[in-house]
């Protein structure tokens, strides 16, 4: 997968983790895409989500992402909080660079972890921006369990199916 580069485009008088730099790029895991962890910042396995990274400022963030069952929400996040510990760490050590990991958490049912709006606000999102976002990933999630509920009986997946209707 090639990364994106992106500028943050913030008033300067607010601040954000993206404001201290403009030379901040992202990489998405998405299927059929060999996606490989920024060997400039730490040679990994993992495979985060979602990483950003500035060469400017030296910083990399780390966004994992979990629908769990609405029940085992903060159980999702530690899990995943401890399953990049060790990379947190080796980079920390290992690297001048400094990690930080975030955790978005919407549940089966679209309920949505206050600590998800948050990361959207701490990365720069404006508060409108933030709560459409937040809205259709609670629908999306909904939708998608729901489509599975439906399919659960089903003896094989149709793959050309839409798992969301318009």
């Amino acid at each position: 997968m090639h990364a994106a580069s992106f500028t943050n485009a913030k008033k300067p008088n607010q601040s954000s983790l993206l404001s201290n730099a403009n030379d901040w790029k992202l990489l998405v895991d998405l299927p059929d895409y060999n996606f490989v962890f920024p060997p400039e910042i730490y040679a990994a396995a993992e495979r985060p989500d979602i990483v950003i990274w500035s060469v400017k400022s030296k910083r990399v963030i780390l966004i994992e992402l979990t629908c769990p069952a609405e029940e085992g929400m903060e159980a999702a996040q530690v899990r995943k909080q401890a399953r990049y510990l060790s990379l947190m760490n080796n980079i920390a050590i290992n690297s001048s660079w400094k990690p930080l990991l975030f955790t978005l958490e919407v549940g089966v049912r679209g309920c949505i972890a206050t600590s998800t709006q948050q990361v959207f606000q701490k990365l720069g999102l404006p508060r409108d921006d933030v709560s459409t976002l937040l809205k259709k990933l609670s629908t999306t999630v909904a939708k998608c369990s729901h489509t599975i509920f439906l399919a659960a009986n089903s003896k094989s997946w149709d793959n050309s199916r839409a798992l969301l209707d318009t």
